[in-house]
């Protein structure tokens, strides 16, 4: 597919309903349609209700069954909108905003709409970090009273992992996890899953990071050794501190509960800002190719 960046683009490419119904069974059956029940190639289409009926076992196949698109009741080129938004727009949008913008009657409706969409956005986990990365934590939420730093209440824990060229010093890739505590588990769970074995890692002095020091070149600086605690870790700082700002500029709220979620949206337009004339097309491709998630999930 053409690459999709700007509005006039959206619309040459997705003019009609049918438009988007051709896109998805292409993508879905680029070889022809297959039963996903007993692997049949022949059948019949039933054009009023836009289904495929197997010539052998007589199932009824949607384009939409087992995607991201599942039952949602949605119009395709209204829910194509909504990917467009979410995918190409810098700061996000809102559910509230997304609501507006297509029209959609219902709040609740907009909401699990762009979770679904979020799911698409979870990282494969392909493409792990390498040669120098800045890993540390955060704590993500609101002002509140008590005690600030580590053991701050109301607030959540993030990990932290940013890929830094050593020679420009650009930033890579970037990769955020919300996490309970400071232990050695979650931290090297984390690190063992996003940054490749024999990276260079700085981090600051907290002893639950020794575990670097057996398969990857662990760099140390403890926080008091440097003039500034931003110094340590600048590329690192500068992630998380966006990723903050976002939050409270678009949706004014930390919500802890579906934080990663949010976190996932934010680092996968962070990862793809080099090549933003296919990112609808790449987070398009995903909402075809993930399983949906239900509202009783989301709101368990």
């Amino acid at each position: 597919m053409e690459n999709i960046l700007t509005v006039f683009d959206f619309e040459k490419r997705f003019p009609t309903e049918k438009a988007c119904f051709d896109y998805l069974v292409n993508l879905r059956w680029p070889n022809g349609f297959i039963c996903p029940k007993c692997g049949h190639r022949h059948f019949y289409p039933i054009e009023r209700r836009k289904l495929f009926q197997c010539k052998h076992c007589k199932h009824q196949a949607s384009v939409t069954a087992g995607t991201i698109f599942h039952k949602l009741k949605q119009p395709l080129r209204k829910l194509f909108w909504a990917v467009f938004l979410i995918a190409t727009n810098k700061k996000g949008i809102s559910a509230l905003e997304l609501q507006r913008k297509l029209g959609i009657n219902c709040y609740k409706t907009a909401w699990m709409l762009e979770h679904k969409i979020r799911e698409a956005m979870f990282s494969s986990g392909d493409f792990p970090l390498k040669d120098l990365v800045e890993a540390d934590e955060t704590y993500v939420g609101g002002a509140v009273e008590g005690k600030a730093g580590r053991g701050a209440a109301g607030k959540s824990l993030v990990a932290g992992a940013v890929e830094v060229n050593p020679a420009t010093e650009a930033m890579g890739r970037a990769y955020l996890q919300k996490i309970h505590t400071h232990s050695t588990d979650e931290l090297s769970a984390f690190i063992n899953r996003r940054v490749a074995k024999g990276a260079k890692v700085k981090t600051d002095g907290l002893p639950s990071y020794n575990f670097l020091d057996t398969e990857y070149e662990h760099i140390t600086t403890k926080v008091k050794d440097a003039e500034n605690r931003g110094d340590i870790l600048p590329k690192f700082h500068i992630v998380v501190s966006n990723f903050k700002t976002w939050m409270r500029g678009t949706f004014n709220r930390y919500p802890n509960k579906h934080l990663q979620r949010y976190i996932e949206e934010y680092t996968f337009r962070f990862n793809r800002r080099w090549n933003l004339n296919n990112i609808f097309d790449k987070l398009l491709n995903r909402c075809v190719l993930r399983t949906t998630i239900t509202y009783a999930k989301l709101s368990a």
